[in-house]
């Protein structure tokens, strides 16, 4: 059994883009929910995904995404990152404040 990940960038203007990804084992929907900024976002890059957002930033944007789903599936993982893994990157990611400084950096924001 694997995880199913759908996560999704809205930026400021409402606009919206999304993707799924599938680790291997098993991940509760609530075990991530104590690591995410004000229990709702995240910044994928600071766990292994991708980012969704176009670059160069404008006005409208921001570095936070939204996960819409975790769910089992039987599907085969789409990314090499398994779920022990993933957990540990996202408590990580939260305990260090999920790195804003040097995720603005990296998009050339700061």
């Amino acid at each position: 059994m694997n995880t199913k990940i759908t996560y999704q960038y809205r930026d400021a203007e409402n606009y919206k883009k999304w993707d799924s990804v599938v680790i291997e084992g098993v991940i509760s929907p609530n075990a991530l929910t104590p690591f995410l900024f004000d229990k709702e976002f995240f910044i994928p890059s600071e766990v292994g995904f991708k980012d969704l957002q176009e670059l160069p930033f404008q006005e409208y944007d921001h570095v936070w995404h939204e996960i819409l789903d975790v769910s089992p599936t039987n599907d085969e993982p789409t990314h090499s990152i398994g779920a022990d893994y993933f957990l540990q990157s996202f408590q990580k990611a939260s305990d260090n404040s999920w790195n804003l400084v040097d995720v603005f950096k990296r998009k050339s924001v700061l």
